[in-house]
């Protein structure tokens, strides 16, 4: 069985912190755990049932009370939105047996999730991670993502290089996980200007915790799909991607992706990596306009 934390101490501070968190939503919500052929994922939905379904997801080192604490009040005004802990993250889903390199499926997965809340065809949007997730979702299963919306991530074309240059962000504080330390590796993912760690301590507090007591191993069975630019080209009106413009020249490449794909994309100003939570009212619109366009 895959050990998502470091340790059972890790674990419980982590719940602890998640709860706190989620007192501090400012939107009615509910939480529910759906049985999958890969583990119990555990979901946040808030929101009227009747509203068009928006599955969120989360970065790999995150959860969905800490990701989406600072949209979800705007955001569950004009969707049904699902925030979904993936499996292998700092949350509270639970990796079962099928939750291994040779048997999990993400795709199939994320269809077990929907099949769970009885949705046929929904939005979609992610950060990081989570907006692979979203873009590669869309190209699997156009026939049920009514739109995406991808922040500071999407389209993978060199899997290795991309976990590489994570952990080149990090380095050389990650090596010595130490509070100083781990804020430092915060900040320098966050644009100055947007002052998250000063306006939301509770948001950098939390992340702190969950990249200290996360076995980021665990995400390791999310095995990554290179982007097929054609087959892509089949969804791209679908797609619209958010960007920081923090370190801008650092996602080049992912820019010249985008525009050579012909896709929809927005440089959000005042942002880095955590944009949902550095300019988060930018973001709202952004994201609500064009999944309602």
């Amino acid at each position: 069985m895959v050990k998502v934390f470091k340790s059972e101490a890790g674990k419980e501070q982590v719940l602890r912190s998640y709860n706190e968190l989620l007192g501090n939503w400012r939107a009615e919500f509910q939480e529910l755990d759906i049985e999958t052929p890969y583990g119990i994922t555990h979901c946040i939905t808030a929101g009227e049932a009747g509203l068009p379904p928006l599955l969120l997801f989360h970065g790999v080192g995150d959860n969905s009370a800490v990701m989406w604490l600072l949209n979800i009040k705007e955001l569950s005004r004009h969707f049904y939105c699902i925030a979904v802990d993936t499996l292998g993250g700092p949350g509270k889903s639970i990796p079962g047996a099928n939750f291994n390199k040779r048997n999990f499926d993400q795709i199939d997965w994320i269809n077990s999730v929907a099949g769970g809340l009885k949705i046929e065809q929904f939005y979609v949007a992610g950060v990081s991670n989570g907006a692979y997730m979203a873009f590669n979702y869309t190209v699997n299963e156009p026939g049920r993502v009514l739109r995406a919306v991808c922040m500071e991530g999407g389209m993978i074309t060199a899997p290795l290089k991309s976990m590489v240059q994570t952990l080149l962000m990090m380095f050389p504080e990650i090596v010595v996980p130490t509070r100083k330390n781990l804020l430092k590796v915060f900040n320098k993912l966050s644009s100055p200007e947007s002052r998250l760690a000063e306006k939301h301590p509770e948001v950098a507090e939390h992340l702190v915790l969950l990249m200290k007591s996360h076995n980021q191993q665990a995400m390791f069975v999310h095995r990554l799909q290179p982007y097929d630019k054609a087959v892509a080209a089949i969804v791209k009106d679908k797609l619209y991607f958010l960007i920081g413009d923090y370190k801008l020249h650092h996602k080049k490449d992912f820019v010249s992706l985008l525009e050579d794909g012909d896709f929809s994309y927005k440089v959000i100003e005042g942002a880095g990596h955590g944009v949902n939570h550095e300019q988060p009212e930018r973001v709202n619109r952004e994201m609500i306009r064009f999944l309602k366009e």
